[in-house]
């Protein structure tokens, strides 16, 4: 074994993750960080999860039956949600603590109708005395906001957490300032959190993420599985505004009117926005791992808009596959993965990412360079064995 792949030192530990919903069929990134890290750490301790029954994140339907369950050999316990989100009324309070005077209470009902409302999971985990540390995933989220609370001493708050508008309410200060220990993902999201709530004294730690590459996805020839022709560019994610899809979509088509050999854009994910129906944008829908990854290592480079990231892991999964990155610098996150690791460039505004995109697709050195760049950085700092250790070291010393 090697000396990173060793167990922190000290006694096994029981750990119980608690997140807003879990399994294979999710695709977000909290949840595949969370399901993943989750993994990693049940090799040298006990871990269990503890989850809602939702599958989509939109209205939070109940999906999976409420009770034990298994996921990538990890025990689970599901609770049922309360209500589907009503998006009129989460609209209406957004509305009020984003733009209106309000008080706590207004903040407290945003994170009810944010969901997913799930009183029974919360109160269940009282009930838990044979868990050493809680692990809470996200911040804003119904479970992590009135569960962690509840134990408080054994609690650790992953917050992933991103420089959008939820950021600011001051209800989430002493949700900061409340845990034993806080996981951040990223240089940036940890200044970000500190700098809103003034939690410096909370111990805390940046882990990252490891990468896990399919082996089989060499064997898939993209241009025969989808029918791409020639070079392209490659957005994978969540198709929706939040995602800085919309304003991708109308600049690739400015772009297209100025330059008629723009390569196609490629997307993969799901839509919750129209995708315009345009000769240089095409929609694959869902893809397995395998297909993803071929799709990335095929690409000229992979695009990601996003103004809002707590860690981008197709970034990491990019690099991975050597290949570069144009990413939007409104989100620091993202221009500090780039700044570090050398393996991207970053655009603020039409004009530079259309200066910037150009630059990359005439000049194949200098994308092989930025790809490499990134493969490097990958591998020094976000290999699961690493990402493992300052977890595990971390956790340890959280218990008595």
């Amino acid at each position: 074994m090697a000396a990173d792949a060793r167990p922190a030192a000290g006694r096994r530990l029981r750990l119980c993750f608690v997140i807003q919903r879990f399994g294979l069929e999710v695709a977000g990134g909290s949840e595949l960080h969370c399901r993943w890290l989750a993994g990693r750490l049940a090799r040298h301790h006990d871990v269990r999860v503890v989850t809602t029954c939702a599958l989509d994140y939109l209205e939070w339907r109940n999906h999976f039956p409420p009770g034990a369950d298994r996921v990538d050999g990890l025990p689970v316990t599901r609770h049922p949600v309360r209500r589907p989100r009503d998006e009129k009324r989460f609209a209406r309070i957004s509305d009020v603590v984003f733009h209106d005077e309000h008080g706590l209470d207004d903040e407290r009902q945003w994170v009810v109708e944010n969901g997913p409302e799930c009183p029974e999971l919360v109160r269940s985990l009282r009930g838990l005395r044979d868990v050493d540390l809680f692990v809470f995933y996200s911040y804003r989220y119904y479970q992590t906001f009135f569960g962690l609370p509840t134990v408080r001493e054994r609690a650790v708050l992953v917050p992933t957490a991103e420089e959008d508008p939820a950021i600011e309410l001051p209800i989430f200060g002493d949700l900061f300032r409340s845990p034993r220990g806080i996981v951040y993902l990223t240089p940036e999201e940890k200044s970000l959190v500190q700098g809103v709530s003034g939690n410096a004294a909370v111990p805390s730690v940046v882990v990252g993420s490891g990468i896990n590459v399919p082996e089989d996805h060499r064997a898939v020839d993209v241009r025969t599985r989808f029918g791409i022709g020639g070079p392209y560019v490659l957005y994978v994610g969540r198709i929706d505004r939040n995602k800085g899809a919309d304003r991708l979509f109308t600049y690739w088509q400015r772009l297209a009117e100025e330059w008629p050999d723009l390569p196609p854009l490629v997307l993969v994910g799901r839509p919750v926005l129209e995708i315009p129906v345009h000769p240089k944008i095409r929609h694959l829908g869902f893809v397995s791992e395998d297909e993803k990854f071929a799709l990335l290592a095929a690409c000229l480079l992979l695009v990601l808009p996003s103004p809002y990231e707590s860690l981008s892991v197709i970034v990491l999964e990019a690099w991975a596959a050597g290949r570069p990155v144009l990413v939007n610098s409104a989100c620091r996150v993202l221009e500090g993965q780039c700044v570090r690791s050398g393996g991207g460039l970053f655009y603020r505004g039409y004009s530079e990412f259309a200066e910037a995109l150009r630059l990359l697709l005439a000049d194949e050195s200098l994308r092989r360079r930025l790809g490499e760049a990134g493969r490097r950085y990958v591998g020094a700092e976000y290999d699961w064995d690493v990402v493992e250790r300052r977890t595990g070291e971390f956790l340890q010393g959280l218990v008595p």
